[in-house]
């Protein structure tokens, strides 16, 4: 049996098995894509069939595909410095206003996640202003560089930051400085406060929103679903402090499909970032690439390691400098580089698993196998 076929079996188990409804997995290695494949559907009830140009929320991922991308290449251009502060008038209370790099880090201090959506604040759609000012009001849980602490929080304040210094809102940032140079802009794009306007039948739809499937009870996160009009998500964001954002934000929002996740990859791994040149983009990747000094961290700037007793989601399978990035609705990226630009492994997962509910979590052991497999059996 072939590695892909091998693989295939993996995830049509995972599929059966009812760890999500369907996938589409890649596996790029030194200059050349080892495996592409789709399976499953996009719900639950089986209908339409899942294809590599099925789109997904990628959740977390837009962590590093959108905002350390743009981070990188402000740092790379010389319009941001890793020591800078955040600015005064996003200061959160006390003054505090931590560096790009302990936000990068997930170094800062700052609460790992607020519901703005749900008591005290109570924030309907597109209250953006009104969240960041929320965020802002909370103190630090910790000293900087004590902890690692990993906050949606922190990346919420960075991407108002890029917002701030690049005069534009996070999508048109992203779209003009990252997805339309890459040639990416039909494959990864934000959301917004209503539904993906068009390819809505090659969006992957995420939670459903249905009282019996909680033993009769309301979850607290209906009432902001209800404004939005969806009993099911699709093409509307999974993440509800995004939702309260206008479905754009720092650490989540952007859907995408495979390829496109994979697009950016490359341009990580082969040190082409969109406006920065060879030296820049080399320069940027060693930064952006170095284990966080902060005690237990697996972190790097933007990016996560593995852990090295293998517990991660890449277990064992992959080399200590690899970095990635897990999302909440079931995606995964993870970068493992070779001895020079271009070469080394890419490994894109992309599932629904949120559907129809986030309490299912086996998909930390497919992650696990996904990447164990695919490192043994895809080489060249």
């Amino acid at each position: 049996m072939t590695g892909a076929e091998e693989l295939d079996r993996l995830l049509r188990g995972a599929v059966t098995a009812g760890v999500t409804p369907g996938c589409v997995a890649l596996v790029w290695r030194d200059g050349a894509l080892r495996y592409e494949g789709a399976h499953g559907s996009l719900d639950r009830d089986g209908g339409a069939a899942v294809s590599v140009g099925t789109i997904y929320d990628l959740a977390s991922l837009t962590k590093v595909l959108s905002t350390t991308t743009l981070a990188a290449r402000a740092v790379g251009r010389g319009e941001l410095e890793l020591d800078d502060r955040l600015p005064v008038r996003l200061a959160v209370r006390g003054g505090y206003r931590p560096t790009l790099r302990d936000l990068l880090e997930h170094a800062s201090g700052l609460e790992a996640h607020r519901e703005f959506f749900y008591r005290p604040w109570s924030l309907g759609i597109d209250q953006p202003a009104a969240l960041i000012s929320a965020v802002r009001e909370l103190p630090p849980a910790a000293p900087p560089r004590t902890r690692a602490i990993y906050t949606d929080l922190g990346f919420l304040l960075l991407g108002a930051w890029l917002e701030q210094l690049g005069g534009a809102r996070l999508d048109e940032l992203f779209r003009e400085r990252v997805a339309r140079p890459l040639g990416l802009e039909h494959e990864l794009t934000f959301g917004g406060p209503k539904p993906l306007p068009s390819s809505f039948e090659r969006v992957a739809p995420t939670e459903v929103y249905d009282a019996s499937l909680h033993g009769g009870e309301d979850q607290h996160w209906y009432a902001i679903r209800r404004e939005a009009g969806q009993a099911v998500a699709r093409g509307l964001v999974h993440d509800d402090n995004c939702l309260v954002m206008g479905g754009v934000a720092g650490h989540a929002g952007l859907f995408g499909t495979a390829r496109g996740v994979l697009g950016v990859a490359r341009a990580w791994l082969e040190r082409r970032l969109p406006g920065l040149d060879a030296d820049a983009s080399a320069r940027v990747w060693d930064a952006f690439t170095t284990p966080s000094t902060v005690p237990g961290s697996t972190r790097r700037l933007g990016f996560d390691g593995t852990n090295p007793d293998g517990s991660g989601s890449t277990g064992a399978a992959l080399s200590s400098a690899a970095i990635g990035h897990l999302g909440f609705t079931g995606t995964s990226v993870w970068m493992d580089p070779g001895p020079g630009p271009g070469s080394g492994a890419i490994y894109v997962l992309l599932t629904n698993r949120v559907h129809p509910t986030r309490a299912d979590t086996r998909i930390r052991a497919l992650r696990r196998e996904f990447h164990t497999l695919a490192a043994a059996t895809c080489g060249p």
